[in-house]
């Protein structure tokens, strides 16, 4: 196989134009309250707020939650990403894991009616990699034992399930603006919810946080401007060698910051947003070519979108046989200039250190287990080009 020298294809991102980077930094008609009335006609939704992260925008609606019940325990899946639990341990309450449907990477349906849900303040769905979870069913459970529902559509910006948004369902939803995501302003979060009665408490929540400080708005700035010049797989590969940048590093770390969103990054996300539904279809139809190349392959299992899901395919995720399987896909993968990721590092409960915020007698969670030590994501974005897909599906049948 030929190799392209001096590239290597980012395992995810979404381009970021320098223009819209440039054209953000000074004050301009869009503002906060622009991005948030646009969010409100885009989403359907009446009350829509910003915030500095994803897990900053998933805090603020724990603690609102906190205000109207007693419960004390969040149920969330037992692989995702370490930014979940972290949130719920800054929210001040307990983690209650379920586990994970290989078959879909939604929580497993059979394992969740064994949890004591009459206790549970309140259950966070997946949502991983742009595949939405079987909300409408979550939904129902969530009314039958008297829970709130979170639709965790950090990664599912654009995604729909039947003809509803991700993010919409449930009581409240989020969604990240981090580095790698459906699209990005480096850090940011918008959280939303159909209620009036948490719709107060997440403004009052919101309106205890402080401003950032200039330094991060500048970091923030020439952070977007370098991602723009180097996300392309012509140069990701200067940067994919230097190790302090931490890129692809999943931390649990329940002290992270908690600021209000940045001018410069909501005028950023204004101009970003309505490149959604376009980046969007190119992962659908980079996923789609690699389903169909990638099908029927001995040794790996292929996570399916449940009935009714469109999904946004922020990655491709694909489960190998084993650890030694993984490894070797990703070593031929890296080799062909293919930025493929073996994900989250561990299941949640493997975390080091968590054990003090997890609900006593937890249930086995094997099927996340096995998930963390098999999964690999392969690139969708639009940078990814039909080559690149017939090297992965090379690659991978070849495994």
């Amino acid at each position: 196989m030929h190799i392209p020298p001096f590239r290597l294809v980012p395992p995810a991102g979404a381009p970021l134009p320098v223009r819209a980077v440039l054209s953000s930094v000074y004050p301009a008609s869009s503002s906060q309250s622009s991005l948030e009335e646009l969010l409100r006609q885009r989403l359907g939704v009446q009350h829509v707020f910003t915030v500095s992260s994803g897990r900053a925008a998933l805090t603020v609606i724990l603690k609102a939650l906190k205000e109207v019940s007693e419960r004390h325990e969040v149920v969330i899946p037992a692989y995702t990403c370490f930014s979940v639990p972290s949130a719920v341990v800054r929210a001040g309450l307990t983690i209650r894991l379920c586990d994970i449907d290989p078959k879909t990477l939604d929580l497993d349906h059979n394992a969740l009616p064994r949890l004591d849900l009459g206790k549970v303040l309140c259950i966070v769905s997946s949502g991983l990699f742009g595949l939405p979870s079987d909300l409408v069913t979550l939904e129902e459970i969530a009314r039958d034992y008297g829970t709130f529902l979170i639709d965790d559509a950090a990664q599912c910006l654009g995604a729909t399930l039947g003809e509803r948004l991700c993010g919409t369902f449930g009581d409240a939803g989020f969604y990240s603006l981090g580095r790698g995501k459906n699209i990005t302003t480096m850090g940011g979060g918008i959280l939303l919810t159909r209620r009036e009665d948490l719709a107060h408490l997440i403004g009052e929540g919101l309106g205890g946080l402080p401003r950032p400080s200039s330094l991060r708005v500048l970091s923030s700035t020439l952070n977007s401007l370098l991602y723009a010049i180097m996300l392309p797989p012509s140069r990701y590969w200067l940067l994919d060698g230097i190790p302090f940048l931490g890129l692809g590093l999943s931390v649990f770390d329940p002290h992270f910051d908690m600021t209000q969103l940045s001018q410069y990054q909501a005028r950023l996300a204004t101009r970003l947003l309505p490149l959604v539904h376009s980046t969007n279809h190119i992962r659908r139809e980079n996923a789609y070519q690699l389903l169909w190349g990638i099908d029927g392959v001995e040794g790996i299992e292929i996570p399916r979108p449940v009935n009714g899901a469109n999904p946004a395919y922020l990655r491709f995720p694909i489960l190998a046989r084993d650890g030694m399987h993984r490894s070797r896909l990703l070593s031929r993968l890296k080799d062909a200039g293919i930025g493929a990721s073996p994900s989250y590092p561990t299941a949640v409960g493997d975390i080091p250190g968590i054990g003090r915020y997890l609900a006593h007698d937890q249930q086995p969670c094997p099927h996340a287990r096995s998930i963390a030590t098999r999964i690999v994501t392969l690139p969708t974005h639009p940078y990814v080009t039909a080559n690149d897909v017939e090297k992965m599906v090379e690659i991978v049948r070849a495994s």
